[in-house]
């Protein structure tokens, strides 16, 4: 191989795949004298991460977290000097929607890159809807819910989850990225305590961190949505309706919350089929509305977050099929 050939070229990064490609060359400037590349070990041990962590990132799965990737970055000699297109390249990547996630139809597909917001009016005048895109990019809600394991203990900054992104966008961070103050994160070990594991369906508030000042939120719901089972990773628990309704009954007990933006509970790596689950989901919305008359329950909005082609058709079809839910035009 050429000097040429060895050189990486962070400007030419557009997707995940040119990212994969890039980083590879880095680590083969970065091998020591017999080395092809830098292996994923290798690099896993210089950056303090388990080898089954880097594994996705490296080989085009999905897209790294932004720490991460700084910390891989630097482990392969990129200096604080020339961080600056590498870190462009990677939100070009992110801004892009070619994060890819595992289909329940088999293969993968990419996140929405686009955002929209779809309503539905009921009959005393709440509306239901449908935010598409990056949960990254939703303002302007007061709650976000987070879809929790009856642990109640949230993801790793570097998984791919809704967890895993409220944690780290809530928690407070230099300017190379570097978590300071795991805000979200310590305020629900400190709510919980020694309590584990929860009752499925548990519903518990917490502040919403740095997420107040980026994004507008004002709280957090976690919701014990999946629960952990030994060989077997998490599932969906049995009753994701009552998840909903805990979750709408804590939302109520906050001062002046108006909108509350739902995951699809279970729906991820805890592999919930769609459609039943937005069912049950939306049928849960319409009761509490149907039980909490406007006259005294303060939230009028709750949003479902569809993050794929795929979720979205699902709400989509639910919501259609909804009695008493007329589309707003």
């Amino acid at each position: 191989m050429t000097l040429g050939e060895l050189e990486p070229r962070p400007g030419t990064i557009h997707t995940v795949e040119d990212l994969v490609r890039e980083l590879r060359r880095l680590r083969r400037r970065a091998a020591r004298p017999g080395q092809v590349q830098v292996s994923i070990r290798e690099l896993a041990a210089r950056i303090h991460r388990a080898p089954s962590t880097l594994e996705p990132y490296l080989n085009g799965k999905r897209l790294c977290p932004a720490d991460v990737y700084e910390d891989m970055l630097r482990a392969l000699g990129i200096t604080p000097d020339q961080l600056r297109p590498w870190l462009d390249a990677w939100e070009r990547v992110a801004d892009g929607g070619l994060t890819q996630v595992p289909s329940q139809r088999g293969g993968r597909q990419r996140l929405l890159s686009h955002s929209s917001t779809v309503r539905y009016r009921t009959a005393s005048g709440r509306t239901v809807g449908v935010v598409a895109g990056d949960l990254r990019r939703v303002t302007g809600v007061d709650v976000w819910v987070n879809s929790e394991n009856t642990d109640m203990r949230m993801s790793r900054f570097e998984e791919y989850s809704v967890s895993a992104i409220i944690r780290f966008e809530g928690a407070v961070r230099d300017e190379t990225g570097h978590v300071l103050d795991d805000r979200v994160a310590d305020e629900l070990e400190a709510r919980v305590g020694g309590r584990r594991p929860v009752a499925a369906g548990t519903a518990i508030a917490t502040g919403a961190g740095a997420l107040t000042d980026h994004n507008g939120v004002r709280h957090i719901i976690h919701v014990a949505a999946v629960r952990g089972e030994p060989g077997e990773g998490y599932r969906q628990v049995a009753d994701i309706g009552r998840c909903v309704t805990n979750a709408l009954t804590e939302a109520e007990r906050l001062t002046d919350v108006r909108s509350i933006v739902f995951p699809l509970l279970g729906a991820g790596v805890a592999a919930g089929v769609l459609e039943p689950t937005v069912d049950a989901m939306v049928g849960a919305v319409t009761d509490h509305f149907v039980t909490h008359g406007p006259e005294w329950s303060g939230l009028d909005t709750v949003y479902l977050l569809a993050s794929t082609a795929e979720e979205l058709d699902a709400c989509r079809r639910v919501l259609d099929a909804t009695p008493d839910l007329a589309p707003e035009h």
